[in-house]
């Protein structure tokens, strides 16, 4: 089917579904069922106290961020939008969103220091907030206490580095049956060694590609290392298509790299006792994402003033401790993670760790191209991975197709 046709359609079957009255508005967003049972209270609690306003959800659980383009290329977008900050900068990049720094600066009662300067920065495109954020996603180690306390290995600690994450992961690993430390092919998972040696997929400015240079290079090595030298990362056939959380659930797994997101499940499910330390700290330090998700305003709304009202009701203190509640996310509010809603609701007893973190964190580098040069990194990564190609010659064309989609982002 052609795409103005894929767009008519799916634009239809937005519209069909939600059948705004006049003053209503429209939100969107992606979600699981308990996400979404979380947000529909706060949705009445915000129509109670503003009688004035009615809120359509738009709940798109799958391919949010395609769907999404449709509707902009329609001239349909909703009212609100949930967004993440590594497809912000395309929207913004298409003038699609509007400013939200100038209503954050106006309002009497949402201000900029009510979050966290990482999350402000991850949801902004050059030098303007796109969006207001819920959530901050970084990344840990997630550790097994029983497979470590069996062993007689001593559990991670702050300041441990990349050559201890490697030791301990040697000694918990047991054959074919149990291993040491997860390896998955996504960016997300590996980015942090990248950056922890000094390395990164393109330059700051964003306008070619650093992943032939030495210290990245070396850095994916290492990466590769821990399934090609030391063998203590599972491969692809040993593994199949297993995730790694679901690896580690099983008790194959000693450590994993992983966000909050795994929290609600891993409560529900794990039946021996676990915990979180830092990233293990590389050649030039300890560094994860410092990701978001947030908030939007389209552009086309003809109602801002209630979709601000909407934004900021959703990132009030108590909204965001009702979302942290679960277990779901690192709130975007200190004044939130700071408290018994996030660091006292559940394991991990080491919660405060996601915390730590955020002062060495950064967002990724996200050009309006990121998803295409996710996509050459996904996609054209595995032979290296697998080891059935050299990782400098398999790196050599991805790098060169990135540098061509940054001079089409280029203005």
């Amino acid at each position: 089917m052609r795409l103005k046709g894929m767009v008519a359609l799916f634009a239809l079957a937005v519209t069909a579904c939600a059948r705004p009255a006049s003053d209503a508005i429209t939100f969107s967003t992606w979600g699981s069922i308990e996400e979404i049972e979380t947000l529909k209270p706060l949705l009445a609690d915000f129509e109670r106290e503003n009688p004035d306003v009615k809120v359509k959800l738009i709940h798109i659980p799958d391919e949010y961020p395609h769907k999404i383009r449709l509707l902009a290329a329609s001239g349909t977008m909703p009212d609100v939008l949930f967004m993440e900050s590594q497809t912000l900068s395309g929207f913004a990049h298409r003038g699609v969103l509007r400013d939200m720094g100038e209503w954050l600066e106006r309002d009497p009662e949402l201000k900029r220091g009510d979050f966290y300067r990482p999350v402000l920065d991850a949801m902004s495109w050059k030098g303007t907030l796109y969006g207001i954020p819920r959530d901050l996603s970084n990344l840990v180690i997630f550790y097994n206490k029983r497979l470590f306390d069996t062993a007689g290995v001593a559990y991670p600690q702050a300041g441990w580095t990349y050559e201890t994450m490697v030791e301990k992961a040697k000694r918990l690993t047991q054959g074919d049956r149990q291993f040491g430390i997860g390896f998955a092919p996504y960016p997300l998972y590996w980015l942090p060694y990248l950056w922890s040696d000094g390395g990164d997929v393109m330059d700051a400015e964003m306008r070619r590609s650093t992943l032939l240079e030495p210290q990245s290079l070396a850095a994916m090595q290492r990466y590769l290392d821990l399934r090609a030298k030391h063998h203590v990362a599972p491969t692809e056939a040993q593994v199949g298509n297993a995730r790694m959380s679901q690896l580690f659930a099983q008790g194959k797994l000693a450590m994993m790299v992983g966000g909050r997101w795994v929290v609600p499940g891993f409560r529900k499910k794990l039946d021996f006792p676990w915990d979180v330390a830092p990233f293990p700290r590389g050649k030039t330090g300890s560094v994860v994402d410092a990701d978001a998700s947030g908030w939007s305003i389209a552009k086309s709304s003809k109602q801002p003033e209630k979709a601000w009202r909407l934004v900021r009701y959703l990132a009030s203190k108590k909204s965001i401790a009702a979302f942290t509640e679960s277990g779901l996310i690192v709130p975007s509010r200190p004044d939130v993670a700071n408290s018994p809603a996030f660091l006292g609701s559940g394991p991990p007893a080491s919660s405060k760790v996601f915390l730590d973190v955020i002062t060495s964190a950064r967002p990724t580098r996200t050009p309006p191209s990121y998803d295409e040069i996710q996509y050459e990194l996904i996609d054209g990564l595995p032979p290296a991975w697998n080891g059935e190609a050299d990782l400098l010659e398999t790196l050599r064309p991805i790098s060169a197709r990135i540098d061509a989609l940054l001079k089409e982002d280029a203005p």
